[in-house]
This record gives structure tokens, sequence and C-alpha cells, in this order.
């Protein structure tokens, strides 16, 4: 098996990301039969054949249309003028790995560092009130004291806020953009822009010189998500983007919150529906910090003169009493924030008949909780 080096896997993510007709889902379709991107690069030839793509897409590679783009932002990284995580990076993190359709490259400014610690990702209204805003900073600012970096989206309002008062403490935070990174949008966040770069960090997949045109935001969102362990929900109406984001949470297995507000306010609408739909109502960062526990394993230690610290908390207490069968699915459930019945039966290896009936007995005994959907999570001690 050839060894390839890491200029041969960020030569082989810049051929893909820059073939207009490939998107992230093909890439991932490509990356789960070849062990890198550059074993996938080397075998392009046979991509159509294999069915990883069609015969158009293969001929568009083929042309080798993307290798201007492709060797322009291969020179900067080489000179060191640009940074970037690639898949085949031991630190690209293992939260975003495993989301449908993952960037195949990150372009960054910052502490690359922060995407392998506890994050939370926090969106919001741009067009957000005092209260929303307040609430947010409140709360972003109390999580990241407690070491948990908030990721967001760097808009205007609630973004803003979020990020701002994360960089307040030990967690700091991620700021995903939905341009090239060499672009501050909007231009009322350029002090941010530069305070982010500074003490936290600033991500993208998009090339320099992308501009913010409406269609790069959800693909911006889906990684807000990914990075997180779950999504905060500050102020959002029905049809949002924040709205989108809870979405992509939702099917990739990550906690949503959402902070309530007045009935009779739009811009509220999306978190009180999403608190109809089963998010977990946030009135403060305790509410947060207590929901991820079971799923991180974590509690909060004062430490002199050091400040908070994440630790690894014991396995849960289950019920002595509970057969093998019953034991087994709560560990399983434990290990997870949130997961689905169909999960559950692939698993372990049990009929779906089987899996539903210790399900009903472990609900009725208080072990765990049933959630829209058919997901199901452990109940807190």
């Amino acid at each position: 098996m050839l060894n390839y080096t890491r200029s041969d896997e960020i030569w082989a993510c810049l051929a893909l990301s820059n073939t207009r007709t490939l998107g992230c889902k093909t890439w991932q379709k490509i990356l789960e039969v070849f062990r890198s991107p550059a074993q996938a690069l080397a075998n392009s030839s046979h991509w159509a054949e294999m069915g990883l793509v069609t015969h158009t897409q293969a001929g568009q590679f083929k042309s080798r249309q993307w290798e201007p783009a492709a060797a322009v932002a291969f020179e900067r990284i080489q000179s060191g003028r640009e940074q970037v995580l690639i898949w085949s990076d031991p630190e690209y993190p293992e939260t975003l790995r495993h989301i449908a359709g993952p960037p195949i490259l990150l372009y960054y400014l910052g502490n690359i560092a922060l995407v392998q610690g506890p994050c939370l990702a926090v969106v919001g209204s741009r067009n957000s009130t005092a209260y929303g805003r307040e609430m947010a900073f409140r709360i972003c600012r109390e999580l990241s004291s407690k070491g948990l970096t908030i990721v967001s989206g760097f808009a205007e309002g609630i973004d803003r806020q979020a990020h701002k008062a994360a960089l307040e403490g030990p967690g700091s935070t991620i700021a995903v953009l939905g341009t090239g990174i060499d672009l501050i949008y909007p231009a009322v966040n350029q002090d941010l822009w530069m305070h982010v770069r500074e003490r936290g960090l600033i991500v993208s997949e998009f090339p320099r010189g992308t501009k913010p045109e409406a269609h790069n935001f959800p693909y911006r969102n889906r990684i807000i998500s990914g990075l997180s362990l779950g999504v905060l929900v500050m102020q959002a109406a029905l049809k949002s983007g924040s709205m989108l984001t809870a979405g992509y949470a939702l099917e990739q297995g990550r906690e949503v919150f959402a902070m309530p507000g007045p009935v009779n306010q739009n811009s509220f609408t999306g978190c009180n529906h999403l608190i109809r739909q089963g998010a977990l109502l946030v009135q403060s960062d305790q509410d947060i910090l207590e929901a991820l526990q079971p799923r991180l394993k974590i509690h909060l230690q004062q430490e002199t003169g050091t400040g908070p610290v994440l630790q690894a908390l014991p396995e849960p207490q289950l019920p002595p009493d509970l057969s093998s069968d019953e034991k087994s699915l709560a560990v399983e459930i434990a290990n997870r924030e949130r997961v689905h019945i169909d999960e559950l039966t692939q698993k372990l290896n049990l009929t779906p008949s089987r899996i539903n009936q210790l399900l009903v007995n472990l609900e009725i005994r208080g072990v765990v909780k049933r959630e829209p959907g058919m997901y199901y999570k452990l109940m807190k001690n």
C-alpha cells in the first residue's frame, strides 16, 4: 500500500473540493471506499464504474477544470500563507467526520486545537432583542468560563454576542463562516474578527474570495452543529437559518436547546416551536451543563488557582435488578446523547420487538426517556 504525504493529501482534497459537480455527500461516498483522499484521487478513473459518481461527474473531474484553483490554494498552503485542516489529519474532529456530508477540508485562522474540545453551538436572530442579546452573552460567558467552546456563525445579533462572551473565558469560541476566511462579513464585525483570530478560531470550507452568497450559509450551518455536542437556539423565527441549524443538529443526533420567549413575538416562534417538539428549555447555563453530563460523562470541579476544569464522571448508576438485556440497552443509551431505536436494534443484535419491549420496561421504571422521532436518552440520576 502506498504511503502518501500530507502534501499529497492536501492536493487531493483541493482537487475534490474544487470540482463543481462534486459535493460533500459525494466526497463522503468516495472516502467511505478509499483509505484517504490521495488514494481516492489515484483511483479516480474507477469512480464511475464503482458507482461512486455519475459519468457526467467523472467527465467533469477528468477534464481537470479544477486544477487552476487548486494550484493557487496549494501554493498558498505550501508556502505557509494558508492553514488547512484536512480529512486525513489526525486532528480532524470525529464529531464532524461522522455527519452527513462532512467538509473535506477547512481553511482556518487561529487555534485549531479548539475543534478537539467540548463545543456547544449557539445561534439566533440577527435582529435580536436586547433581552435575547443579554441572555446570549450571560449564558455563553458562563459556559466558556467552565471550559465549553462556543461555536457560532459570526452574524450580527445573537452570534456576535455569543462570540464576544465566549472570548472572556478559557473555552473561547469558533466562528464558522459562510465566506472565505479573508472576507469580514458583516463588516460591522471587523473588531470581532480580529479578536477571534487572536484568541479563538475562524474556519470555513470555502476558499479565499468566496462572497456571502445565500446558498453558502446552509453548508456553514451543518458545520456549526457538526462541531458541537448540542445546539442552543437563543432567539429565532420559525423560518430562519437558526431553525435550519437546529434541524441539522437533530439529524446529527445532537442535543437541541431553546430559550423561550413571548408568544406574541415573531422572533421567538422558532424557539417556542422547538420546545413544544421536545427541545430542552434553557433558562441558564446550568440547564445545558446538566443535560450534557450523561453524554460527556463530565462534571465541573473547581481547581484552586486554575479555574474550572472538565473531568470524567463514573459510569451511570443503574437499578441493580435490571436483566442483562435491559442493562446492556441502558448502557448503550447512556453512552450517547440520544439514540434512535433503529440504531439500538442494529447495535445490540436483538429483534425490533424485543428492543421495543425492553425500552418500554426501562421507560416505566424511569431509566430512559423517549423523545419525538423514537429517540431515547438516559434519565438523570
